[in-house]
C-alpha cells in the first residue's frame, strides 16, 4: 500500500514538473509574427469613425487573398447571410464594420499562426475544420435563437488554437502525444496530459488570455469539450461544442484530434433539445449545408 502511495506521489510530482515546464515555454512566447501590411491598413481604417465604405473597400481590394477569404466566409451557407455577396463593398454594407473587423482580425491571426505541413499534421485540414466550425457557430447560433454575432465565428475559428500552439512550439511533444495515444490505447486528451501536463484547451486559454481576448472567447477555447463546466458563458460555449461535434458526426471538415469527441449531454437542456434523437435529427439536417460550406472554404 505504501509503495503504491509513493508511486502515485512520484507520478503527481512528475506531472506537475511537466506542467511547469510547459507553462515556462508558453510564457516565453513573447509575441506572434506581425500581421500582414494590408490587414494592418484595413484594421487602422476600421478603427477610424470617418472611414467610408468606399475607402475600406478600396484598401481591402488590394489584397486579393484577403478579399477572397472574406467573400468565401460571407457566402458560405452556414454563415447565415441569405443574399449572395458578390463584392467586398456589398460585404461591408451587409455585415457592417464591426463584423468585418472581427473577421479580418481573426484571419490575421490565422496568417500569424501558419504551420509547415508534416506527415502527421495537415494545416489545411486544421484550418478547414476551424473555418467550418466558425461559420457554423455563427449561423447555427442564429438558428437556435442566439444573437452572438461574429464573436461566434471568431470563437469557432480559434477553439482548437491550443493544438496549433503545441504543434508549432512543442513539436517533439506533438509527435509524442500522437504516438502515445496510439501505442497505449488512450485518448488524445489523456496523452496531452501525460506528455504536456496540460490539455490543448488549457494551452489555448493561456494564449487567448495573453492576447487579451474577451472572456467569452477564452471560455469557448477552454470549455469547448465540456460546456457543462462553464457557468458564465454556457450558451455561447455550448454552441461551439455542438458545431465542433457536428463536424465529427457528419464526417465533414472533421479534425483527427477530435476523433473520439462525444457530445456533452448538458447541451440538450442548454440549447433546448427535447431528446438525443431530436439533437441528432437537427445535426443530420445540416449535412448538405456542411458539405457545401466545406467545399466553398477550401481557399
Amino acid at each position: 500500500m505504501k509503495l503504491n502511495v509513493i508511486r502515485e506521489n512520484n507520478l503527481n510530482d512528475s506531472n506537475q514538473n511537466i506542467k511547469q515546464r510547459t507553462e515556462a515555454v508558453l510564457s516565453a512566447i513573447k509575441s506572434l509574427p506581425s500581421i500582414p501590411k494590408a490587414v494592418f491598413e484595413v484594421i487602422k481604417l476600421l478603427n477610424d469613425p470617418k472611414t467610408s465604405t468606399g475607402q475600406l473597400a478600396e484598401v481591402m481590394s488590394k489584397d486579393h487573398g484577403l478579399t477572397a477569404k472574406v467573400l468565401a466566409i460571407a457566402n458560405s451557407p452556414l454563415y447565415g447571410i441569405k443574399r449572395k455577396v458578390s463584392s467586398i463593398e456589398f460585404a461591408i454594407l451587409v455585415l457592417g464594420f464591426q463584423e468585418i473587423k472581427n473577421i479580418i482580425m481573426a484571419l490575421s491571426f490565422v496568417e500569424t499562426m501558419k504551420a509547415i505541413p508534416a506527415h502527421y499534421f495537415d494545416p489545411m485540414e486544421f484550418w478547414l475544420h476551424s473555418l467550418v466550425v466558425g461559420t457554423g457557430a455563427k449561423g447555427i447560433s442564429q438558428h437556435l435563437g442566439f444573437d452572438f454575432g461574429s464573436e461566434a465565428f471568431v470563437a469557432g475559428l480559434f477553439h482548437d488554437v491550443g493544438v496549433l500552439v503545441i504543434y508549432n512550439y512543442f513539436n517533439p511533444e506533438f509527435k509524442q502525444i500522437i504516438e502515445t495515444a496510439s501505442s497505449e490505447n488512450m485518448s488524445i486528451f489523456e496523452a496531452e496530459k501525460k506528455i504536456m501536463g496540460l490539455s490543448h484547451q488549457e494551452i489555448g486559454k493561456y494564449l487567448a488570455e495573453k492576447w487579451n481576448l474577451p472572456l467569452q472567447l477564452c471560455d469557448a477555447i477552454f470549455y469547448h469539450h465540456n460546456p457543462n463546466e462553464c457557468s458564465e458563458n454556457k450558451y455561447f460555449v455550448s454552441v461551439i461544442h455542438l458545431v465542433d461535434y457536428m463536424t465529427q458526426r457528419l464526417g465533414i471538415a472533421e479534425f483527427f484530434w477530435d476523433k473520439e469527441i462525444l457530445p456533452d449531454n448538458s447541451i440538450l437542456e442548454t440549447l433546448n433539445f427535447p431528446s438525443e434523437e431530436a439533437l441528432d435529427n437537427f445535426i443530420v439536417g445540416y449535412d448538405e449545408m456542411f458539405k457545401v460550406t466545406a467545399e466553398s472554404l477550401k481557399i
